[in-house]
């Protein structure tokens, strides 16, 4: 990269956010006072903005009216109005102020501010790098007082979070607009308790070794798919063919075994999974090979601003890399990563987890959080943990479909275990048929 020459492109901006955060001042919106507090004109990059939002702060800092014909008056008195756009310019902010927050737009403009400030900085200190007669010493502390002004900054006009009122009422749109992501395993049953996962919410799926976690995670994820909810399956176990083979046989409807035996193949077999293959999702994207927390996040954000994410899969954690001195530390990591990812990227994370081995006296049979493997992070950090048991995988006897679910912790909602069908021919669990209560005597007659 050749760094003498300069590239000219626009500074970072958002007029849209300007007038916004302006027209929301000049209608009277009680929340847009607050953004007095944290934004200066400086902040403001358009020229006419940045002198009504200064004749603002001036009203607002003498506590007068911020209203528009206020500001108009100030303006022709520091005689600005023409040099600020003029009386129509300033007239039409207020047409769109009441279409989004105030105090997302407000933070957007601070953004781009700082960003601002860090492109100029970079120039000086890239000017005074070739001019300054100055020491390398001096001109190394003169850079880092400029950045530390600008972290100051940054630091004093920090969110202040949101107010129980507001924190309400973005609940209440949710509900109204149904927008909220939600997540569904597709065992009514299971569904039904824990009402969806939910945008934030990090997930724990736990089991003996092939009971089958990874099917229930795979079964999820194609219901979200069924319901317009786009995926990203991270699988340090298995390659990426492999993982579809199972979904991509229970749709062609072929046996499984044969998808380790191709040349057993019919014709009507190849004609199937040709036809199942074609019909699988373009946005949903699987994640395989060497994992790190660090790839997992940059994969993902990556759909997010691109195609869409809504449920993200880490399966499973002792798979995936993680800076850590012991294995526990490693799995605090992975599950606190997991947590802070399902925050920023507003979308349920599953992590797959093994159980730790059952000592001798606990019941298999009565799963609890300290079986979990590394259970202090997990237990702590996780909204729902749902354990999958299969008596027939563990004993090798009795009725292969068996399964329950046990949920051993639900934040916002019930615990409690549930009865469960294995599917043997599909590879997905079910829930079990509810029993049709009796007729009396008299109605058989």
């Amino acid at each position: 990269m050749n760094h003498e020459a300069g590239i000219e492109r626009p500074l970072p901006h958002s007029n849209d956010a300007e007038q916004f955060v302006i027209g929301c001042i000049l209608v009277g919106s009680p929340r847009a006072q607050g953004v007095f507090d944290w934004l200066q004109p400086s902040d403001f990059f358009i020229p006419q903005n940045q002198r009504i939002f200064a004749a603002l702060k001036t009203l607002f800092d003498s506590q007068k009216p911020t209203d528009c014909l206020s500001a108009l008056h100030e303006l022709e008195q520091t005689n600005r109005l023409e040099s600020a756009g003029g009386v129509g310019y300033l007239a039409q902010l207020g047409d769109n102020a009441y279409k989004g927050s105030v105090e997302h737009e407000a933070r957007i403009i601070k953004s781009h501010s700082v960003r601002r400030a860090l492109i100029h900085s970079a120039d000086e200190i890239r000017e005074e790098a070739f001019t300054s007669p100055d020491s390398a010493d001096e001109i190394v502390d003169r850079i880092i007082e400029r950045f530390s002004d600008i972290a100051r900054a940054i630091e004093a006009n920090r969110d202040n979070g949101t107010s129980y009122r507001d924190a309400a009422a973005l609940l209440l749109q949710e509900f109204e607009s149904q927008t909220g992501v939600r997540i569904f395993s597709d065992i009514d049953d299971l569904d039904k308790l824990t009402g969806g996962f939910r945008a934030g919410e990090l997930v724990l799926f736990t089991a003996e070794t092939g009971v089958g976690k990874t099917l229930l995670a795979q079964q999820t994820r194609r219901r979200s798919c069924r319901d317009g909810c786009h995926s990203l399956f991270c699988s340090g176990e298995m390659r990426a063919p492999h993982l579809i083979s199972r979904e991509l046989a229970t749709e062609a409807n072929v046996e499984h075994w044969k998808m380790r035996r191709p040349e057993r193949f019919s014709d009507a077999d190849w004609q199937s999974l040709i036809e199942a293959a074609s019909h699988e999702c373009l946005q949903c994207r699987i994640l395989d090979g060497e994992l790190s927390m660090v790839r997992i996040r940059k994969v993902a954000r990556q759909m997010k601003s691109k195609t869409g994410l809504d449920l993200i899969v880490v399966d499973y954690d002792e798979l995936v890399e993680a800076p850590g001195d012991t294995e526990f530390e490693q799995q605090r990591y992975i599950v606190r990563s997991g947590k802070s990812l399902a925050m920023e990227l507003a979308c349920p994370v599953i992590v797959i987890s093994q159980l730790r081995k059952s000592l001798q006296g606990e019941d298999r049979k009565k799963p609890t959080l300290q079986r979990l493997y590394g259970s202090g992070a997990k237990a702590k950090h996780s909204s729902i943990v749902i354990y999958v048991d299969r008596p027939f995988v563990q004993e090798l006897d009795g009725d292969e479909t068996e399964a329950r679910i046990v949920i051993a912790k639900n934040r916002d909602g019930k615990v409690g275990a549930i009865d469960a069908r294995f599917n043997v021919k599909t590879l997905r669990f079910e829930s079990v048929p509810k029993a049709q209560p009796e007729q009396p005597e008299w109605m058989n007659r």
